[in-house]
């Protein structure tokens, strides 16, 4: 019989629960996966409308579609031959692995992040090294550097700001520690980087061993398209050309990024009503002596509870009412606690109406 050895060991990244797709409610809030919690700019509906139109459905989508990469590059203030697109940054991480991670090679996860790059890694062979931030969700520079020089691997992956914990690391130091290790490839995911506004791509254009990873499924809620970008040396964009499946990247997702990109001020505005009603959620919260917040430069916030019972009743409690958040029992020290997305001020207000009443049902 035909033996999978190594994936029998592999331990799968943990979906989030698809249950608000099986909810008979109409007004659902899914707050468990940092989606957006609005409709795409309205300039997706209508320039998928003309394609609809135009008869190309039968083709492959253009897989070489400069004119996005041109507004890519000009959204990140790159040149083009920094970016490319693929299809989600999932897509890409795979990519990554399969290009530069070989069987053995140690591959060094900033923790506890999230899951799925240590997946795709440990699939390829990954040898992999936990880097731990600190008990508040700080890293530690120092402490970083030292486990660079002791473990020396061939890759560094790094969430900035990190999911779940919401960390912000910061970018200043964090590109001298990459330029003082020329001979680690850093890999930096900056999914959430419309609103954290701190970013390390400009770096790029200085060496040659980071690569940054990006989505139109937070901020600009493309989420069902599934597109994503990097940004890295046109040395590694060409290596990941090589074995990138152009035709993976559909017609409407193209056409929807191009859309969004071309209506930069709706996104901005989402990000903006994101940031207020995080800031108002986290101060109300203070009123609730059953958990604690953890702010976050994300668009969600962490939630440490006392103990998994008081998480899982809310979890509960909530579900029967519509809303859904994510537990994140699954990632090694997170056992108490859960994530909830950030959507708008008055989702917000409805959210915690709802852990009031939790708490005066469970604890009054």
């Amino acid at each position: 019989m035909f033996e999978i050895d190594l994936l029998s060991k592999v331990v799968p990244y943990k979906l989030s629960s698809h249950k608000a797709w099986e909810a008979s409610q109409g007004d659902v809030l899914k707050l468990d996966w940092n989606e957006a919690t609005i409709c795409p700019s309205p300039l997706v509906l209508k320039r998928l409308a003309e394609v609809v139109k135009s008869g190309r459905m039968n083709w492959y989508p253009d897989v070489d579609n400069k004119k996005l990469r041109q507004k890519i590059a000009d959204y990140c203030s790159v040149d083009v031959e920094n970016v490319q697109f693929f299809a989600s940054s999932d897509s890409l991480h795979e990519y990554i692995v399969r290009c530069f991670v070989g069987f053995g090679d140690k591959t060094m996860i900033v923790s506890p992040t999230y899951d799925n790059f240590r997946a795709v890694a440990q699939a390829n062979g990954a040898d992999l090294i936990y880097h731990w931030l600190n008990s508040d969700f700080v890293l530690d520079y120092g402490r970083l550097r030292l486990d660079l020089v002791k473990f020396a691997p061939k890759i560094v992956y790094i969430v900035n700001p990190n999911n779940p914990t919401g960390s912000g690391h910061d970018v200043s130091v964090l590109e001298r520690v990459i330029l003082d290790f020329p001979k680690v490839l850093f890999i930096v995911d900056e999914a959430y980087y419309e609103f954290y506004g701190h970013t390390i791509s400009k770096l790029v254009s200085k060496t040659g061993n980071l690569i940054v990873t990006r989505t139109f499924s937070k901020a600009f809620a493309l989420a069902s398209f599934r597109v994503g970008y990097v940004i890295s040396s046109p040395t590694i964009v060409d290596s990941l050309n090589k074995i990138r499946n152009a035709k993976n990247v559909s017609l409407f997702a193209q056409v929807a990024a191009e859309a969004v990109l071309d209506d930069l001020p709706y996104t901005e505005n989402y990000v903006a009503e994101v940031i207020r009603a995080k800031d108002w959620f986290i101060e109300a919260l203070q009123n609730l002596t059953f958990l604690e917040t953890i702010n976050s430069y994300g668009n969600f916030i962490l939630l440490k509870f006392k103990n998994r019972d008081e998480k899982l009743g809310l979890i509960v409690f909530l579900e029967n009412r519509g809303i859904y958040i994510r537990d994140y029992a699954h990632l090694v020290g997170m056992e108490v606690y859960a994530r909830v997305t950030v959507g708008t001020l008055s989702e917000m207000q409805r959210v915690y109406k709802e852990f009031v009443d939790f708490s005066n049902s469970r604890f009054s």
